[in-house]
């Protein structure tokens, strides 16, 4: 599994620009790997819906078959409902 450290793109995740940047980003750390992806958001403080959103779907559409994982959410309950607002299963 290829864990992502979230907080590598900021502790205030905000905006769908800098969600595309982030897709980007972990596109390179993926890299062809074969791995599920495991999203660590433990140090994360904000995660706007524009964010989650447009993330989210740029994973899916990069990696259909590949199975996202979200972790370190118990810390930060907005997360949490953010990620569900956006219909993303944590």
């Amino acid at each position: 599994m290829k864990n992502i450290e979230m907080k590598k793109f900021g502790s205030v995740l905000n905006g769908r620009p800098s969600a595309k940047e982030a897709v980007a980003r972990v596109r390179q750390m993926v890299n062809g790997s074969g791995e599920d992806i495991q999203l660590d958001f433990s140090l994360v403080d904000v995660l706007t819906p524009s964010f989650a959103d447009e993330f989210a779907n740029g994973l899916a559409e990069h990696y259909p078959t590949k199975k996202v994982t979200y972790f370190g959410l118990e810390k930060n309950q907005s997360i949490t409902e953010t990620l569900k607002a956006v219909n993303i299963q944590v």
